[in-house]
């Protein structure tokens, strides 16, 4: 008959996971005129009206930018409607979108 040893079970660490809330993503698209995106973002985000040029800026040059980080779904979604409300031309929606905040800086 075989003797069995006992063996140890490791510890495991709990796994943790942080929710790091929901950002909002304005992105470029070369046809909403600068200043009503900036109009929009003071509306909708309640940005200044440096930090709105800001954010059209990096857009602009980039392709994105954030607007806002560390939302909750609900805020994060009111944004982009309010944004896309703000700066809609007849025709055209602006790209913004709510995404899922990372460990992106």
């Amino acid at each position: 008959m075989p003797v069995s040893t006992p063996t140890a079970t490791p510890l495991l660490e709990p796994v943790v996971s942080i929710d790091r809330g929901w950002k909002v993503v304005l992105y470029n698209d070369d046809v909403t005129p600068a200043e009503l995106v900036v109009l929009g973002l003071q509306k909708a985000a309640g940005l200044s009206l440096e930090v709105a040029d800001m954010v059209m800026q990096e857009a602009h040059s980039q392709g994105q930018a954030t607007v806002r980080r560390g939302l909750s779904l609900e805020d994060a979604e009111r944004m982009c409607m309010s944004l896309k409300k703000h700066t809609r031309l007849d025709g055209v929606c602006p790209g913004v979108d709510c995404e899922p905040q990372r460990d992106d800086p």
